[in-house]
């Protein structure tokens, strides 16, 4: 059932509680996105049963609706904090991230997929592709805050946020083949991928950077020329994600990666008086819809088919996608580049799933492929089970670099580093 009084009030309470308890709740391990998937569970059908959006709108098309929002506003909200010395210091790292590990990532968690969920491999593929890209707002939650800013050297921290963002959208050229391999006749699978592929990536970077820069110089504009009031002005940044999202899509574009590009030209020479405020309302919104998708997640968890349609796979899957997926591939990726040990494990451990992993789950059902309920039931799992993992473990890897670094920024200051990353 559903009930639009219903849902206010649980969204509401939930802004409410997570909103003010944040700090005590990150100080116990926890998070205020695990906590909005675990509402989700509790309010949603198989629980007290408050509230089954599912009844009314098909799975699919409510979280792929609820995630592209959210995924936007979030690819916008790092490249907002994105300044091009942070391009420039780790730019050997990203592309180690974005063209080696992240292809391995995918084959890795295919193979997981194939062996211990038992699905064919052009299925195994599918789901592989789209546990790919690591979350934008779950990795800004996990080092961000009092004590990762305090103990993470910038750089550290901007790695992970950055690549969570450019991820998200070239996800899509490893979706797209996947879901070409297993419905198109194989001799033409290549050619289409890579039309299809290129056509939706360029258009994301036209449409991103045009706009993005485009809409920076009016926001300048209007800042010189004081023609806006300061409680509206912030919401410029808001205006701009979800104007690219939109057009980029109705282009034939990726709409999130684009939002991504969007906010590299638009907080390229950004004043600093202004992006502040910016940043700050923006980051608020964000968070907002964050809480919204991981509260209707919540509520079309398959809890009930888990451990009958995957069995002891399930949980070995889940496991393998949380250990397996990403530190053994990235760990000696990251030390050819420089990176130190400490670090390159600190940044090979931070790959959660999250928002774009949802985004793409429902994204492939598009496909209708014969193993699409197995893909979403092995797939969710997967992401709850990294959103719990992560959160239990991302404060004790925070501490555990601190003490392997010796090193901590003074109170209400950031942590920055000079030489090599340790």
């Amino acid at each position: 059932m559903i009930h639009a009084d219903r849902v206010f009030v649980l969204a509401g309470l939930a802004l409410v509680l997570f909103g003010l308890s944040s700090r005590v709740v990150k100080r116990y391990a926890l998070s205020p996105i695990l906590l909005a998937l675990a509402a989700g569970v509790v309010v949603g059908p198989h629980a007290l049963d408050l509230l089954d959006p599912a009844s009314v709108v098909v799975r699919g098309k409510l979280l792929e609706q609820l995630t592209r929002v959210a995924l936007s506003l979030s690819v916008f909200d790092i490249a907002l904090r994105t300044r091009p010395d942070d391009l420039r210091a780790d730019r050997r790292r990203l592309v180690v991230l974005l063209v080696v590990v992240m292809p391995a990532m995918w084959l890795v968690t295919s193979v997981g997929a194939s062996l211990l969920v038992g699905l064919p491999a052009s299925a195994a593929l599918i789901l592989g592709a789209t546990l790919t890209p690591t979350d934008p707002g779950v990795a800004s939650a996990l080092v961000t805050g009092v004590t990762p800013n305090r103990s993470l050297p910038r750089r550290v921290r901007m790695s992970l946020q950055v690549e969570a963002g450019a991820n998200d959208g070239l996800a899509l050229p490893f979706v797209l083949l996947a879901g070409l391999w297993a419905t198109a006749d194989g001799g033409q699978v290549l050619g289409e991928w890579a039309v299809e592929a290129g056509r939706e990536i360029g258009i994301a970077v036209v449409v991103g950077a045009a706009v993005g820069y485009g809409l920076r110089l009016l926001t300048d504009v209007a800042g010189v020329e004081r023609l806006a009031e300061e409680d509206w002005f912030p919401l410029a940044s808001t205006g701009v994600a979800l104007t690219v999202l939109g057009l980029a899509h109705l282009l034939g574009g990726s709409g999130i990666f684009a939002a991504f590009v969007a906010g590299l030209f638009f907080s390229e020479g950004l004043p600093e008086d202004l992006r502040e405020p910016i940043h700050t309302v923006h980051r608020s919104v964000t968070k907002v819809a964050l809480t919204v998708v991981f509260l209707a997640f919540g509520t079309v968890l398959p809890v009930d088919e888990w451990w009958p349609v995957l069995g002891v796979g399930g949980v070995a899957f889940a496991l393998w996608t949380f250990v397996v997926r990403r530190l053994p591939v990235a760990f000696p990726a990251l030390v050819v580049t420089g990176t130190g040990p400490v670090s390159a494990a600190f940044i090979g451990w931070s790959g959660p799933l999250g928002a774009a992993a949802i985004y793409y789950l429902a994204y492939v059902e598009r496909y209708a492929v014969a193993d699409a309920e197995r893909i979403f039931v092995a797939g969710s799992l997967a992401v709850a089970a990294s959103v719990l993992g992560h959160a239990i473990t991302s404060m004790a890897a925070v501490r555990a670099y601190r003490r392997a670094t010796g090193q901590e920024a003074p109170e209400g200051e950031h942590l920055e580093l000079e030489g090599p990353l340790p």
